[in-house]
């Protein structure tokens, strides 16, 4: 089955409200902190990752299929807000979009090169138990989280903008 990701934003309002988004952050002028230090296990050594894929695996991917708990994450990240429609941080350098059982996002600033790309297709590896397409680096791609398949999408136009959809009812 073919999906058509353009078809799927037009019936959603999320895809309007990351539009809208995407464009309200291009014109953004404060420089946020575009990295974080994580650590991937305990003693593990710390990598660096870009702020927006870490509040998307907090936010999205750590609490799907139900997305409920994710405004609770979303406020770690100083996001104010707790509607469907989501929030943003109050120097709008992130913002969060969550449909509770449907969909979740999280959209920053642009990004120079393609290094969140790649840190976005290793954040969705380590969680999904069937992560076809990305091995081929591409999006959108299809992948299984908590027993659910979605489609992955990571949109670079007006920003960075990192999508989860889950497929079916």
């Amino acid at each position: 089955m073919v999906l058509d990701v353009q078809e799927i934003g037009k019936k959603s309002y999320l895809g309007m409200t990351l539009l809208f988004l995407a464009a309200a952050l291009a014109g953004c002028t404060t420089a946020p902190p575009t990295s974080t230090s994580i650590s991937k296990a305990p003693g593990a050594a710390s990598t660096k990752i870009d702020v927006g894929l870490a509040a998307f695996r907090d936010i999205c991917l750590a609490t799907a299929p139900s997305f409920v708990s994710g405004y609770a994450a979303a406020k770690k990240y100083g996001v104010e807000g707790s509607t469907e429609f989501g929030g943003i941080t109050g120097d709008g350098s992130l913002s969060v979009q969550i449909k509770p059982g449907k969909e979740c996002a999280v959209t920053t600033e642009t990004r120079p090169g393609p290094i969140v790309h790649a840190q976005f297709l290793q954040t969705v590896a380590n969680v999904a138990a069937t992560p076809s397409g990305i091995k081929g680096g591409q999006t959108p791609f299809n992948a299984n989280v908590g027993g659910n398949n979605f489609i992955f999408q990571h949109d670079r136009n007006g920003g960075e903008a990192y999508v989860m959809i889950k497929l079916g009812s």
